[in-house]
């Protein structure tokens, strides 16, 4: 008799939308961010939380390049 050996199901790759979506989602993060810079009176917040900005937005575009290559779905 044959065994039928146990494997993970296989994962679907994130599709196009998903990408998008999660970099629509960083780039309001980043927008809001912003936002709340200009409030802020602390220099070094103020710098920090630009580096972090920077970060969102890297992300953001990074997904944006792998939806590209990604199928629609």
């Amino acid at each position: 008799m044959f065994e039928k050996t146990l494997t993970a199901p296989r994962a679907k790759p994130p599709s196009k939308d998903s990408y998008l979506k999660q970099a629509d989602a960083l780039r309001d993060l980043a927008r809001r961010t912003r936002r709340l810079i200009q409030d802020m009176m602390n220099e070094s917040d103020q710098r920090r939380l630009e580096r972090h900005v920077e970060e969102l937005e890297d992300s953001a575009s990074r997904l944006e390049k792998s939806a590209v290559e990604a199928k629609t779905g």
